[in-house]
């Protein structure tokens, strides 16, 4: 039965070999008697077998009918492009009317928070290719043997028509050679393969860094990877997208349920969980009770803990981040940007951009990590690497002389001599200029480093290479530098 169901027949040689089958047990049944009060164990075979031959009958008949309706789509689409737009002009021309009233006076227009997605040529031809032509067309195979075991002569393979074949493109994640259908574009024009692009949306709902979907700072729309995401995927994002969407959200206070509770359950101050039902108060994220909020030790500990460490909350979702190196401008995982040092949303202080023991601290940092190459101990978190997995050459004229100019030795001064600064003394001062004016970074332009290194991001060691920002100096993996950063 499955190749009924495979790409290799068409649908009137899958038609018909259901309807002979289906005849087949037809007669059968004309021939049974069925005088027995049970059937035998044939009959319940036969029987089982007419059921999936009825079931697959209705799926070639329903596929029949969506292509049908593709090909009508196909045929006059340019026709229903002009329709929609027509129909588009006109439910605006309405909100436009609708946003006076009576009295002349405007109404504010309604937001809309709906992704929407143009298909461009290319995703429309895909799908036509996977659920309209199908792929068997674009696939140049060899010539067939005869029965006579006789292969084609060689004019006639001269003047045989060729059947175009699908490109292949490569994945910029796993840089795998994938068939054009198999592949996604996203808006920075990278491509991504069904498995990568699968593993980064479901990846992004447990790690709220990697929320929403990106690439090289640019959303992916959910509606255009709809087509190469299972449906049961895209209903978990969906749910997922809401929750992280929401501020200062509310979870079910049981610890054995732990749910997110969406704006709708949300009455007042009490949050009603659609799983437990049990209620928890939105302002201390306790059980919801009467009166003033009491006091949560546990919260009280880790707030004085955080104050005794420099810690920082943020505005947004009252989350502790703590500030490893780097500037002033922090950027939560839920997305709101703050001032470490104040915590107001960032650009409404007058803090300094930089705290000056970070600064000197993240100047060492970048200054020892070049001289001295990571242990070849086993690291806790390793990149898993992939069977020919691509490596990018490195680049002999932009290597570092760093290490030449730590190697000088330092002489000591003679008495009454007047200190002249070190060559590491130099490099310090000069990676913090650097910094200074290097803060605020788009990472648009990276270097390859070989050796073994840690993502500064993700903690993660690569064994074999990694990639440097040019003007920042930051150092990161693959995956963080497009999907994180």
């Amino acid at each position: 039965m499955a190749c009924v169901l495979g790409p290799e027949l068409d649908q009137p040689t899958a038609d018909l070999i259901v309807q002979l089958q289906l005849q087949d047990v037809g007669l059968y049944s004309d021939t049974s008697k069925g005088k027995s009060r049970e059937p035998t164990d044939e009959e319940l075979a036969f029987h089982l077998q007419n059921e999936e031959l009825e079931s697959i009958s209705r799926y070639l008949e329903d596929r029949r009918m969506a292509m049908s309706f593709a090909a009508a789509v196909e045929a006059d689409g340019h026709i229903l492009a002009e329709n929609q737009e027509e129909e588009e002009k006109a439910s605006k021309d309405r909100l436009i009317a609708c946003r006076w009233d009576v009295d002349g006076h405007p109404v504010p227009p309604h937001s809309s928070d709906s992704e929407t997605a143009c298909l461009d040529d290319e995703t429309l031809e895909k799908l036509q290719i996977l659920y309209v032509s199908g792929a068997e067309r674009y696939h140049n195979t060899e010539a067939t043997i005869t029965d006579s075991e006789q292969a084609e002569s060689s004019s006639w393979a001269t003047r045989r028509p060729k059947q175009p074949s699908l490109t292949l493109h490569q994945c910029v994640a796993c840089v795998e050679e994938k068939e054009f259908v198999d592949v996604v574009r996203v808006p920075c024009q990278h491509e991504y393969c069904r498995i990568c692009l699968e593993d980064l949306f479901k990846t992004s709902m447990t790690d709220e860094s990697l929320f929403p979907p990106r690439c090289c700072r640019q959303r992916i729309n959910v509606n255009v990877a709809r087509i190469f995401l299972k449906s049961e995927l895209v209903k978990q994002f969906e749910k997922k997208k809401i929750e992280f969407e929401t501020p200062n959200r509310t979870y079910c206070y049981s610890p054995e349920c732990s749910a997110f509770i969406e704006p709708t359950h949300i009455h007042g101050e009490v949050a009603t969980c659609p799983i437990c039902e049990h209620t928890t108060c939105i302002n201390c994220k306790q059980r919801a009770h009467t009166g003033d909020c009491p006091d949560d030790r546990a919260m009280q500990q880790l707030l004085a803990t955080a104050q005794e460490n420099g810690w920082q909350r943020c505005y947004s979702c009252w989350r502790i981040v703590e500030l490893n190196y780097g500037c002033n401008h922090m950027t939560c995982p839920c997305g709101a940007q703050f001032c470490y040092n104040c915590g107001e949303a960032w650009k409404n202080c007058a803090c300094e951009q930089w705290n000056e023991h970070r600064l000197l601290a993240r100047a060492y940092q970048i200054i020892d990590r070049d001289a001295v190459p990571l242990a070849a101990a086993p690291p806790a978190f390793e990149e898993p690497r992939i069977e020919g997995q691509f490596v990018p050459e490195i680049d002999e004229s932009q290597t570092d002389t760093q290490e030449e100019q730590l190697g000088q030795a330092d002489e000591e001064p003679h008495a009454g001599a007047e200190v002249s600064p070190t060559p590491r003394d130099i490099l310090v001062a000069r990676t913090i200029q650097e910094l200074r004016e290097n803060h605020e970074c788009e990472h648009g332009k990276w270097r390859y480093v070989h050796g073994r290194h840690q993502c500064e991001e993700c903690s993660h060691v690569l064994p074999k290479y990694i990639f440097e920002c040019r003007q920042c100096r930051l150092r990161a993996c693959n995956r963080c530098r497009r999907n994180r950063l």
